[in-house]
């Protein structure tokens, strides 16, 4: 109940005391529970007078027809996802503005749908996405956020190996990690090219496959693949020969 309290007082709403009056005086409910408990509170809800209503989850591994009881009792029923990455309750709220939403649902018309209309007047970005698409649509998210978080923790732990604690390391590595996300998103992907890879240095790929750990190889190898094809999509003929020879090294054939 506090924590109930504390966010209706950041967001200036209503404490409300059972589900029974959240769905009498509301005409779209957001559940943002964890993805497990959305079944159960789907079969809550339709045992209540949802007809006309509109019922959205903040899911964005699950479709819309997860709430398929309160779709036949009446409602209609969404998926809206916020594309951003909510660690913890204390969250900027002026951030916020700049985040993107996805939304998969049953729409009564795109021009008409309440819930679109509730998105528009928001004011923040957002996308509509299929419903069979839902998989690779978390798995997008997946990759850009929670392995990408993975990724970061892996280089700053060779950081820690040469003796810099993690706070240290963290602090040397942002710089490069924020321009790198900054040269993204003003440049795209090909002309953000850097490193060892796109550059042909295989000597420097060859030294990093003698100390990379052999939980590492494999992620280091896939990836440094991926960079390599990217850098060949770039289009740098004078570097083929180097290529190829970055290639040898990943795969292990003779140089």
């Amino acid at each position: 109940m506090e924590n109930t309290q504390e966010a209706c007082r950041i967001t200036h709403t209503k404490v409300y005391k059972n589900l029974k009056e959240i769905v009498q005086e509301n005409d779209v409910l957001w559940i943002t529970t964890p993805d497990d408990t959305v079944p159960a509170i789907d079969f809550e809800i339709s045992r209540l007078n949802v007809k006309g209503k509109s019922i959205c989850h903040a899911s964005g591994s699950l479709p819309s027809t997860v709430l398929r009881l309160s779709k036949a009792a009446g409602a209609a029923v969404y998926s809206i996802h916020p594309i951003y990455a909510f660690s913890h309750k204390a969250v900027d709220f002026e951030e916020l503005k700049n985040v993107n939403f996805s939304v998969e649902g049953q729409f009564s018309s795109k021009d008409e749908d309440v819930v679109l209309q509730m998105l528009k007047r928001i004011g923040n970005a957002y996308f509509v996405r299929n419903l069979e698409t839902s998989a690779m649509y978390h798995l997008a998210n997946v990759f850009v956020s929670n392995l990408t978080l993975a990724l970061l923790e892996i280089g700053v732990s060779y950081f820690q190996e040469i003796g810099l604690t993690e706070q240290e390391a963290i602090y040397a590595a942002m710089p490069l990690i924020k321009g790198n996300i900054r040269n993204i998103e003003e440049k795209g992907f090909l002309s953000s090219l850097t490193g060892p890879v796109p550059r042909g240095d295989w000597k420097t790929v060859e030294r990093h496959l003698d100390v990379v750990r052999e939980e590492d190889q494999e992620l280091y190898k896939g990836l440094s693949l991926h960079l390599l094809k990217l850098a060949r999509a770039k289009g740098n003929g004078e570097k083929l020969s180097s290529y190829d020879k970055v290639e040898h090294c990943l795969k292990g054939l003779e140089k």
